[in-house]
């Protein structure tokens, strides 16, 4: 059955890149503010770092085994896939139209980074901190050689880490993020170059990197190595609110905090902690583990200060029970989360139904197969966010399955061509080519998916979503 490769779309939570939904994010930088840069060094990196602050320069070196040595492992720089079946298809005059920027168009620098990101060219970007980190001496052919680090150079590969995890070029994160887990050798502390920094404590390595680099194994299909790793970086995030409570600073020394630091500095790592519950969420998800993702989300409901995250999780778990197929519990987490949403607003509105409640209701219809019942539900959502494409995409789902085949179609042909630069993602136009196909092949259409994709889309964009058959991606 064609059908079954057709899902409904839940929604951006969870997803299995929480946290990296926006990869500009990753380009926001250290902050040198004490609080984010604070880690817990292991015992035997502790050592390596009281030796580095206390010897001269030149007397101190670790053993090589307790260095950080990445490199660049990719030898061709990545290509644009969409330009390149333009081509295949239509030619080279009419793949030459096609405006997408390359790492040669911008400055060799993290500005000209952040345009590529802006821009969506992935894979431009991916090219471009290959050459940046040639710059710092960890390009081609480097990894396992000693190296300096500095908290721009660490910038720079999580970045890197996060484009490649986006572009699902996981065999080459894997290798290049072997050099780095745990992400605890002395040589990625400040105080490891006392001769830079000074005095400076702490870590140069973003604290989403570690979440990045806990969860990657998942993406591998190993679920459990991922688990061991994310619950390695909570016990010391738990040991860090601990020490913040017990009236220390957060690596456990006696430095003296106001009482503003010391609260400002609970408060982001209570929010990293839920950070790492959400990723562990995700794994537990990932390998189909629910009992592991219902205890966590119990216990981040619990904890939530905020009505308005408290509903959203509600809703979220909601979610997770239709995926095990437990439409009783999902009502009523929905049931929760929406005498959430009336005990917020306290005011007329508080008893319409807003687009969070009408797609709740709308797949627990679908999990009833009430698919004319559901898709009323969704179509009201739209009309509150009418270039919602989950929405829209759900609409879709729901008329295919009462045998409205064509009016599917037209739906998202017009959703796409409406709104290309929202709705021109992968999954909607996976969705569409395979309508086609359960009709009859529409090669024409799917080219013309293609030339829009072209028009609007930078270079991340999966040209295999379009099904196209060509030398290229069969």
């Amino acid at each position: 059955d064609n059908s079954n490769i057709f899902d409904i779309n839940e929604g951006p939570y969870p997803s299995p890149l929480q946290g990296f939904e926006d990869v500009s994010d990753a380009m926001n930088g250290a902050d040198s503010d004490r609080t984010r840069e604070a880690w817990i060094p292991s015992e035997k990196t502790r050592r390596d770092l009281i030796m580095a602050a206390t010897s001269s320069q030149t007397s101190f070196t670790p053993d090589k085994d307790n260095l950080t040595m990445p490199g660049v492992i990719m030898e061709e720089e990545m290509v644009d896939g969409v330009t390149q079946l333009v081509k295949q298809l239509f030619g080279e005059a009419e793949a030459s139209h096609r405006r997408v920027l390359t790492a040669n168009d911008v400055s060799q620098d993290e500005r000209g980074l952040r345009e590529l990101i802006q821009a969506e060219c992935y894979r431009a970007a991916v090219n471009l901190t290959g050459r940046l980190l040639t710059i710092f001496g960890q390009g081609l052919g480097r990894q396992g050689q000693p190296t300096r680090h500095s908290p721009h150079s660490v910038q720079l590969w999580f970045t890197r880490f996060c484009l490649l995890v986006k572009l699902g070029a996981l065999q080459i994160v894997e290798s290049e993020a072997s050099v780095w887990w745990d992400l605890d050798k002395p040589d990625l502390y400040y105080q490891f170059y006392p001769e830079l920094y000074g005095g400076k404590l702490g870590t140069m390595v973003p604290f989403q990197m570690r979440i990045l680099l806990g969860t990657l194994p998942a993406y591998l299909k190993n679920c459990t190595i991922a688990l061991e790793r994310l619950y390695s970086v909570l016990a010391t995030v738990h040991k860090i609110l601990h020490n913040l409570e017990s009236g220390k600073s957060e690596d456990g020394s006696l430095i003296e905090l106001s009482i503003r630091d010391r609260e400002i500095s609970k408060q982001v790592w209570s929010s990293r902690e839920a950070r790492v519950q959400h990723a562990i969420i995700n794994v537990a998800l990932m390998s189909k583990n629910y009992v592991l993702a219902i205890e966590i989300f119990q216990k981040l409901i619990e904890k939530n200060p905020s009505t308005n995250q408290k509903r959203a999780l509600q809703s979220a778990l909601g979610r997770v029970f239709l995926q095990m197929g437990d439409i009783m519990n999902a009502e009523k987490c929905f049931s929760k989360a929406k005498q959430l949403k009336r005990s917020k607003t306290g005011t007329l509105s508080s008893s319409t139904a807003d687009i969070r409640e009408l797609v709740d209701r709308g797949l627990v219809l679908v999990a009833q197969n009430k698919f004319e019942d559901a898709y009323e539900h969704f179509q009201k959502a739209s009309l509150i966010e009418p270039t919602n494409v989950m929405v829209l995409n759900n609409m879709a789902v729901c008329l295919l399955y009462t045998g409205k085949l064509k009016e599917a179609l037209n739906l998202l042909s017009s959703t796409v061509h409406s709104h290309p630069t929202l709705a021109l993602q992968e999954p909607v136009l996976l969705n569409i080519c395979t309508l086609f196909e359960l009709g009859s092949s529409h090669m024409a259409q799917k080219e013309d998916l293609l030339r829009l994709v072209a028009k609007y889309r930078g270079d991340s964009f999966n040209v295999s979503c379009l099904k196209l058959s060509t030398k290229l991606n069969s």
